[in-house]
């Protein structure tokens, strides 16, 4: 049995100039020949073999023929002092059981140290001192050429890899990266190898050596150091082409990228992200790879990316990488893309469409959109191009109409838009988007149409998820691209849009009158509804976000600081298309926009390009028959003509009323409100005029939260009633269908739209159409709060109608029956049984409406007598019995004989006039 103790003692007794830890040694240093020579002197006196044998030993326990180092023993002491330490090393390493954890088989901290530096100093003669001698031109290695006493030799090399790959097994040695060095001068040596003329059995052996080292140690020190001898200068042809085979082979391995970029963070420490992602890129995208690597370096990015979404210092170099390999050819093109697509699969085309199954939680929604903000919006130069994003738009849109607040959403957006060329491919873009046009190139990848994002149960979160297949979602994505314009601070682009749209709507309405087109004879519904939407939908879709557009205040700054002449030659070229009858509106909005412009900078009102407006719009004031028309014309032809001295007191009591509104203070703006209150009330010209900006003003004002703001706000849309009576309610009944505004807003809404009512009393019969379409569409809604708003409304609204609801009966009796039958949220069938208390109320006739009477007593009945029934459904029930019975009563106390009564009449040419219109049971 072998004498561990006394191995331990011998290496004691050795001096280690060579590793690492010098600390515990002499201060006086000795020579490196003579430490050699007293060395040799101490293994020989500890271990009696001869060297030879120990030579033997090793090489029946490696399997290595050593036939020339054995000649070489005697003559050199370089060549001994190897054998010698292998021969210790081996020893050692197979008769410890490093791995376990037995008392009896623990070495102390101290003789493990000894093992790590005796390690250290063969790695030092037997693996650096024996490199190829290209090495030695490095820096790294030219110290160790002066150790090396002979020519390199191929058999004591191979086997001194092999004993020191058995010594890196032992995992303790690698305590505080004690091996790091090892591990370099053991990548050196088997490089070295490599180009050397080898056996078949002898490349094998190596290359086992290379893979343990790159799947045992850190991979990101394999690369440091292939790295470290690639920068040799002066590399022979082999030499140089092993090392990029190597870095070629590593690099599309598993985590091979990964690997790279932590290496390359090692070694340049602070260097800045910008370098770092600029060398990593010329690594990772060079045009002589092939094809198949590329593709494979591609695909491990883009899985780095996912992984690393949140590590922007890291994330920089990949999404380089990716933009020189996107660069690069059309088959990387083609895989980017293609990649791109499977990232939404999921919602564009997903592989089962069973009702009801969850396809992401909005977790998963998020990660995907924060990897793709820093893949296309991370830096101007280091993302993928945005023309990857066109595709993607309408999807994104989408996305943005359920979660406007994703930072991310916006980030995309905007970016693409931002990076189209203004004249040409921004209006065709827009054109595409807003004519929701699915066939052309790129294809549109939108949300497929049985995908809907719905919030999840008692939380704010949403998850996508499959639809029944009879629920179509509508597609509303142009209306939400200027809701994101104005909520975006890039103010430049707010303003490229609306120049764009502005551009577009010109064109549509020019083409529309140079060439009109002919309506075929239509046969169905279906066609007169293509009809409609191939001639007019893109039109009133260019029209509603113009009018969106138009109220934004940071648009209008921009228009006058940098966009004025476009802004005006777009107008110019509107007015000689005022003659058609589509033209005025736009034309309405923006002539106002003009006049504020104006007042604003007196600059442009004397611009060569701004009077030569006067003309044009002095003959469309003197022909044109539209009332608001004119009187937007007014203001603006005398600010062209500088006569606005007499109405300066006005206007000024106006813009201060308006710029109190856009205050941020809550009591400022009530004061505007108060002042614009007055002024209507009193029939002022000037702000009748203005009353379509006063109508803007009032619809931005009442999104504020604060209860003071809008409840005044409410109260001026009731006095705008009297003035534009129709414009306000059909305006607010836009404002309270419209999907993709909040919640609380459209509640709000929906006040005003009943005071507005209130505040026009019996009047607001000739809206019945209006006013009850709008709530009935609110009492289909999913969201709870605001189908019990809507039927509290309707309730009020049958009151203010005197119950002239005829047309409507069938209608409200099936929304209430739905929704006392299959409604869960209390407040809204507290609404619904209000509504059916009303209708009976206000029912003229029992037996117009015989058939439905014993359902609707049956249903009251059972709630009336519930008792575990809500109080309030039980007052409202007990209402409805009360108003049902007293009319039953009234009914059956008539006499039945004049109920059944007939007449025979002759009509006579001396007839009396007919009196009061007679029953409905009257027969003539």
């Amino acid at each position: 049995m072998v004498n561990i103790a006394k191995y331990f003692v011998l290496l004691e007794n050795l001096k280690f100039e060579h590793a690492l830890s010098k600390n515990q040694n002499d201060k006086a240093t000795p020579q490196t020949e003579n430490c050699l020579t007293e060395n040799l002197s101490v293994l020989k006196k500890y271990v009696q073999l001869d060297v030879a044998k120990q030579l033997q030993e090793l090489c029946e326990a490696f399997q290595v023929t050593c036939e020339q180092t054995a000649t070489r023993l005697e003559k050199e002491e370089t060549c001994a002092y190897i054998v010698r330490l292998l021969h210790v090393l081996h020893t050692l390493s197979t008769n410890i059981n490093f791995q376990s954890d037995a008392k009896e088989d623990l070495i102390s901290v101290a003789h493990l140290k000894l093992c790590i530096q005796t390690t250290q100093e063969l790695s030092y003669y037997a693996l650096r001192c024996q490199l190829h001698p290209d090495f030695y031109n490095s820096a790294v290695f030219k110290a160790a050429q002066c150790g090396a006493n002979s020519k390199c030799d191929t058999n004591l090399l191979l086997l001194s890899i092999k004993c020191i790959t058995q010594l890196l097994h032992i995992r303790q040695l690698h305590i505080a990266n004690a091996m790091e060095l090892v591990q370099r001068d053991f990548l050196a040596a088997c490089i070295s190898l490599r180009v050397a003329e080898l056996t078949a059995a002898q490349s094998t052996e190596l290359q086992a050596a290379l893979t343990y080292l790159w799947q045992h140690e850190s991979k990101a020190d394999y690369f440091r150091h292939v790295l470290l001898l690639k920068a040799t200068p002066k590399l022979s042809a082999p030499l140089a082409k092993e090392l990029h085979q190597q870095l070629l082979s590593k690099l599309a391995a598993p985590h091979g990228f990964a690997s790279l970029l932590a290496a390359l963070q090692l070694s340049t420490g602070n260097t800045a992200n910008t370098r770092q992602a600029e060398i990593v890129s010329k690594i990772v995208a060079q045009p002589g790879y092939s094809a198949q690597y590329q593709q494979r370096l591609i695909q491990q990015i883009f899985e780095f990316c996912r992984m690393n979404v949140a590590r922007l210092d890291t994330l920089s170099a990949a999404v380089l990488s990716l933009r020189r390999l996107y660069e690069l050819n059309a088959q990387n093109r083609q895989q980017i893309e293609h990649i791109l697509y499977e990232d939404w699969q999921p919602l564009l085309a997903p592989e089962d469409l069973l009702s009801g199954i969850i396809i992401w939680q909005q977790s998963e929604l998020s990660e995907r959109l924060q990897l793709w903000q820093q893949l296309f919006c991370s830096s101007s130069v280091a993302c993928l191009p945005c023309e990857l994003l066109v595709q993607y738009l309408p999807l994104l849109l989408q996305l943005y109409q359920q979660l406007p607040s994703q930072q991310s959403l916006t980030a995309l957006i905007t970016r693409c838009l931002d990076n189209r060329e203004v004249k040409l491919e921004l209006p065709a873009l827009l054109q595409r988007l807003f004519s929701w046009q699915l066939v052309g190139e790129p294809t549109w990848q939108a949300l497929h149409a049985r995908i809907v994002l719905l919030p999840a149960a008692d939380t704010d979160y949403v998850t996508a998820k499959v639809a029944p297949v009879d629920s179509q979602q509508p597609q509303e994505i142009c209306r939400v691209l200027p809701t994101l314009l104005m909520a975006c601070p890039d103010h430049a682009l707010s303003c490229k849009v609306f120049l764009a749209l502005l551009s577009l709507i010109v064109e549509q309405l020019d083409a529309a009158q140079s060439a009109p087109q002919a309506a075929d004879l239509l046969s169905c519904e279906s066609e007169l509804a293509q009809f409609l939407q191939n001639r007019y939908q893109l039109k009133l879709e260019l029209l509603l976000a113009l009018q969106q557009l138009v109220c934004h205040a940071p648009l209008k700054s921009q228009l006058a600081l940098e966009q004025s002449k476009p802004f005006i030659a777009q107008i110019a070229k509107l007015l000689r298309l005022c003659q058609h009858p589509e033209a005025e509106q736009t034309l309405l909005l923006l002539l106002l926009l003009l006049s504020e412009l104006l007042e604003r900078n007196e600059q442009l009102q004397h611009a060569d390009c701004t009077q030569r407006l006067r003309l044009p719009l002095q003959q469309l004031a003197a022909s044109s028959k539209n009332v608001l028309l004119k009187q937007a014309l007014q203001p603006l032809l005398q600010l062209l003509v500088g006569d606005i001295q007499a109405d300066v007191s006005i206007d000024i009591g106006f813009q201060r009323a308006r710029e109190l509104m856009e205050q941020r203070q809550p009591h400022l703006q009530v004061y505007g409100m108060q002042i614009m209150l007055q002024a209507i009330r009193s029939k002022d010209a000037t702000f009748l005029a203005q009353r379509h900006r006063i109508i803007a003003l009032a619809l931005a004002t009442l999104k504020h939260k604060e209860s003071y703001t809008f409840l005044n706000c409410v109260r001026l849309f009731a006095a705008l009633v009297h003035v534009m009576e129709a414009e306000v309610l059909e305006m607010l009944s836009d404002e309270y269908l419209a999907e993709t505004a909040e919640l609380d807003y459209r509640l709000v809404v929906g006040e005003a739209i009943l005071k507005a009512a209130q505040e026009l009393g019996p009047l607001c019969y000739r809206y019945k159409s209006v006013l009850l379409n709008c709530f009935l569409h609110g009492a289909r809604s999913s969201l709870d709060e605001f189908r019990s708003s809507a039927y509290a409304n309707l309730a009020q609204l049958c009151r203010l109608l005197s119950y002239q609801v005829h047309s409507f009966f069938q209608e409200l009796l099936q929304l209430i029956d739905n929704e006392l039958s299959t409604g869960r949220y209390l407040p809204a069938k507290r609404g619904a049984l209000l509504v059916l208390a009303e209708l009976l109320a206000g029912m003229e006739s029992l037996l117009d409406h015989q058939e439905l009477l014993l359902p609707i007593y049956r249903l009251l009945r059972a709630i009336e007598s519930a008792e575990s029934c809500d109080a309030q459904m039980r007052q409202h029930a007990a209402n409805g019995l009360k108003t049902l019975n007293e009319k039953c009563r009234e009914l059956l106390s008539k006499d039945p004989m004049e109920q059944m009564q007939q007449e025979i009449r002759v009509f006579g040419i001396k007839e009396p006039q007919a009196g009061k219109r007679g029953h409905i049971l009257e027969l003539n």
